[in-house]
């Protein structure tokens, strides 16, 4: 559904460049012309045009496309499916490395870092967080920054520096990326704020329809039910997520989310008492952020942005 909407998106952009070129090469062609061309010659004029500037940006995005980002989304793919996460971290390590651009560089690393998270390599993204230079980031990516930090913290379980990152970060959110929304989700939810991670999760979730963003926040939607003693809801969501599962992390995740439904219903069979069941789970619960998304995306808003630095990261 992504690729569909990115192809038409496309599309239309690459129409819509010949249209206007075309109507100023004609506009051109009359201003300059002694014997002024008559509507029919100004319109046959407009249609050449318009496709010869159509088919150039069509080539021309092609072109940029397949030099320029194709490094990019092979990482991200390959870190998503998890087949050679080393070879991910190569290829954006050399993407990094090549360019000159300050800027780039910069959301190539912070690309990178999305790289290892994904990867469950959670030190090497904070020290490669570490190494970027934050002024040279877009609003968007700085916005990303922040949100990087605290969920690559939050799936490491240091739920302290999480807490010290967003107090820096509170300013860059006053208007959430629905990846921010998500994190934020995760952050509730580790706390022990189950309303409130419900409350933005459910924000990302209707802000980012993807299948990987919904996937994401149904896995942690499931966790808030069962910490609320509502587990025909975590089974529902369960089930939802599976749905939209696209990478080999969301399906780890949700084994794992099956596994402590399970576990949940057979305490609650033997041992009814509720304080009882709900302190053994938190025991034996695997950590909270493993259920969660990338990227990015990491995501959705990076990768946009990269591609507009180009021509964000994950």
């Amino acid at each position: 559904m992504k690729r569909a909407l990115y192809i038409i998106k496309s599309v239309i952009i690459c129409v819509c460049t010949g249209i206007v070129l075309g109507f100023f090469v004609m506009l051109g062609v009359w201003a300059f012309s002694k014997d002024k061309p008559d509507a029919m010659k100004c319109l046959n004029i407009l249609r050449t045009a318009s496709a010869a500037g159509a088919v150039t940006a069509a080539a021309v995005k092609l072109i940029y496309s397949l030099i320029d980002l194709h490094p990019v989304n092979k990482a991200l793919k390959i870190a998503e499916q998890q087949d050679d996460p080393q070879k991910a971290y190569d290829l954006m390590e050399r993407k990094a490395e090549r360019t000159q651009s300050p800027s780039k560089k910069a959301a190539y690393m912070l690309i990178l870092s999305a790289v290892y998270t994904e990867t469950e390599n959670y030190a090497k993204a904070l020290e490669t967080l570490e190494k970027i230079d934050f002024s040279e980031l877009s609003p968007n990516l700085q916005q990303e920054y922040f949100n990087a930090f605290m969920y690559t913290y939050l799936q490491n379980g240091d739920l302290k520096n999480a807490e010290k990152v967003y107090s820096e970060a509170e300013p860059y959110f006053s208007r959430p990326a629905p990846s921010v929304l998500h994190t934020l989700g995760v952050f509730e939810y580790a706390k022990g704020n189950y309303g409130k991670a419900r409350s933005y999760l459910l924000q990302s979730r209707s802000a980012d329809g993807s299948d990987r963003n919904i996937c994401d926040c149904d896995l942690y939607l499931a966790l808030c039910s069962l910490k609320e003693g509502s587990l025909r809801d975590a089974k529902a969501l369960a089930d939802e997520a599976e749905s939209t599962l696209s990478t080999k992390c969301e399906e780890r995740n949700l084994t794992k989310l099956r596994a402590l439904i399970e576990k949940y219903e057979s305490m609650k069979e033997s041992r009814p008492a509720p304080e009882e069941d709900t302190a053994e789970i938190q025991g034996s619960e695997p950590q909270a952020e493993e259920a969660g998304p990338l990227q990015t995306e990491e995501n959705t808003e990076t990768e946009n942005t990269e591609q507009d630095t180009q021509e964000r990261t994950t």
